[in-house]
């Protein structure tokens, strides 16, 4: 559905300029115009904001008015010195005594009476009567031209027997505010978008959530608690949490306790497991949020996850015969990991996601000793922390609620004399991290609710991707844990990094990809390899997989590769290589004062943009890959701009 923009304009000329821009869009919005100069605007702009505008455009003191009293985004527009020098110069043409109405005051007033012979009264005004009032002072004081830039302005001055000149502005002017407005509305729009989806996603959760304020109030709760704890009456909502469940202790966080963690509380003949967190704005508890669920559910759920992460867990489909590679890079990695699978030192991969962590990991795993032993992975980041420790030490029968009978092994004990890989290591909570330290210091472990050391003889391979680093420096990752795991570590490269792999890779997988889809196999055509060695692929080999993936089910020949490849390179710049230059933010702006020296075409964001490309390529000697990695696009994407402003190459 397209977004609609409501222009309220204050004279008419507006109008068919609004119109000639919105022209130039490729998904044109919907414009709706209105007449409107300050606080008559606000009727305007209410019916607009009814019939479905989704942010407002009107003159600058009218859209400050607009702003607090309507929902949607409302953007001025904003006239620049050099049309108030346009007005200036008209309007000394009628007198030397000049008024200018303006919401904020004008820079450079004084420089354009020195530089016209001109006296300015600057009317400020924040509504219509300071207009009305500052209008008619200004002519009885002697001012006979006001220059203002709506026709209210013009019509007044002439009716207390001045000149009146309008200030008009071109069309970079409007184009600048219609963009912000279609900004600003598809920015609205996504975060309706995102609060419906999260509403949805609190109302589907399984677990129970209960929300109050820092006065211990009642503000929310989901359909799940309701279920939970049997049938939630809305007046709940504004009611003392303590008048319906004293038993959740959520006012005990209020009062100064930390957090509840899995605590078994019993409500009526109603088990359940709660943990109740604060929720802090700028280091002060401006609620609390309580979740839970039935204690009978935990046993069901700890199954179905262990099924799941067992499912293929213990056996590998890697060697090291899949890094085979003409990157000096990689050779390396494959000869430091020969070397690191001999010897029982815990092993930390680092890489970004899809550069080939758990690859590697497999491939250790088969070129160790432990070999014929188990193979153990677990992503630390997909459980709740309650599950992930009974997950990774085991329990004993009867530890807790819903516990299997008997108890039940580990993730490390079901590797003994085998490997575990520790994947998302940095995800793992504080105090689980205490415990994993003292399982890798001392090669034990104890099931929760045991009393009983079990030894353990394991090959720990963790993996993490460059965040570890930032959790390091915020203290969300403890050092010591992290020096234990870094006995050993291999930083894996990212695609981009080994660009003598590209061509090589994509002509691998693109044929694992034809046979997987029972494909005609042929070979990827040079100009297609060309263009991804032109992609920096933020998702590495992950991404390449997927996108040929995509290749191998569309095209029957190599006719088509080329032109698929181009269709699904825009939609992965589109996403991932969208980070275009803005001249906006990366062009230094000279002052207002020094901006009379400049050439009108310097003076543009073309302008600007085309000088900014020039300069880069003249420093990076018309290298179009370092051009385009300096000014943070893509090297077609250079190109194009090159192309549209009419910047030479290397000569």
């Amino acid at each position: 559905m397209k977004i609609t923009i409501g222009f309220i304009y204050s004279f008419s000329t507006q109008v068919e300029m609004a119109k000639a821009v919105i022209n130039e869009f490729d998904d044109r919005p919907k414009l709706c115009f209105g007449y409107g100069i300050l606080d008559d605007a606000i009727p305007v702009a209410r019916q607009m904001v009814a019939n479905g505008a989704e942010s407002i455009i009107a003159m600058g003191g009218t859209a400050k008015i607009l702003e607090e009293q309507i929902s949607v985004p409302v953007i001025p527009i904003r006239v620049g010195i050099l049309d108030i020098i346009k007005a200036v110069e008209i309007a000394r043409n009628f007198s030397s005594q000049l008024a200018i109405t303006t919401e904020i005051p004008v820079k450079g007033i004084d420089l354009i009476e020195s530089l016209y012979q001109v006296s300015v009264k600057q009317i400020i005004f924040t509504d219509k009567n300071d207009f009305l009032y500052g209008l008619t002072e200004a002519v009885q004081n002697g001012c006979q031209v006001v220059i203002g830039k709506s026709k209210l302005a013009v019509e007044l001055a002439e009716q207390y027997g001045a000149k009146g000149v309008l200030v008009t502005y071109d069309q970079d002017i409007l184009r600048e505010a219609l963009n912000e407005a279609l900004r600003l509305a598809v920015l609205r729009r996504r975060e309706k978008e995102q609060y419906i989806l999260l509403e949805t996603i609190f109302d589907n959760l399984s677990e129970g959530i209960i929300v109050i304020d820092k006065n211990a109030v009642i503000t929310r709760f989901n359909l799940a608690a309701s279920q939970i704890l049997k049938s939630l009456p809305r007046e709940m909502i504004g009611s003392q949490v303590s008048e319906y469940f004293p038993e959740l202790g959520m006012t005990a966080i209020l009062n100064g306790r930390k957090t509840i963690e899995n605590e078994l509380i019993v409500i009526g003949d109603l088990q359940i497991l709660v943990d109740n967190a604060p929720i802090i704005l700028e280091g002060k508890i401006i609620g609390v949020v309580s979740t839970f669920r039935r204690a009978s559910e935990i046993q069901k759920m700890d199954s179905e996850i262990r099924k799941a992460l067992r499912k293929g867990g213990f056996r590998t489909q890697y060697t090291i015969n899949h890094l085979v590679s003409n990157s000096q890079k990689v050779k390396d990695i494959i000869e430091a990991a020969r070397k690191y699978a001999q010897v029982d030192l815990t092993i930390l991969l680092i890489g970004e996601t899809g550069t080939g962590k758990e690859v590697l990991a497999q491939s250790i795993h088969n070129l160790s000793p432990r070999r014929k032993g188990p193979y153990v992975a677990i992503n630390c980041s997909v459980l709740p922390e309650n599950l992930l420790e009974s997950e990774l030490f085991g329990y004993e029968g009867g530890a807790f609620t819903g516990a299997r009978k008997g108890g039940k092994p580990g993730l490390f004990e079901l590797a003994q004399n085998g490997t575990i890989l520790l994947d998302e290591i940095n995800t793992i909570p504080l105090n689980l991290q205490a415990k994993l330290l003292r399982v890798l210091q001392e090669r034990e472990v104890m099931r929760i609710g045991g009393a009983q050391i079990i030894p353990i003889d394991v090959k720990i391979i963790a993996a993490a991707n460059q965040n570890i680093f930032q959790d390091l420096r915020e203290q969300r990752f403890r050092p010591d844990l992290y020096y234990r795991l870094n006995q050993l570590c291999i930083t894996l490269p990212r695609l981009q990094d080994r660009q003598e792999d590209i061509s090589e890779l994509a002509q691998v997988i693109f044929k694992e990809m034809q046979q997987k889809f029972g494909k005609k196999s042929f070979l990827l055509p040079e100009t297609c390899l060309e263009r991804f060695r032109e992609l920096s692929w933020p998702g590495n080999i992950r991404e390449m997989q997927n996108l040929l993936g995509r290749l191998a089910l569309l095209c029957e020949s190599r006719d088509d590769v080329l032109k698929f490849t181009n269709k699904i390179i825009a939609e992965e710049e589109r996403y991932y290589n969208g980070f275009e230059y803005d001249p906006e933010k990366s062009v230094i702006v000279e002052s207002e004062s020094s901006a009379f020296g400049i050439s009108g075409d310097a003076m543009t964001l073309k302008g600007m943009e085309k000088n900014l490309i020039r300069e880069t390529l003249k420093n990076c000697d018309h290298n179009i890959s370092t051009a385009a990695r300096v000014l943070g696009i893509s090297r077609t994407t250079l190109y194009r701009k090159m192309k549209d402003l009419q910047v030479a190459g290397k000569r």
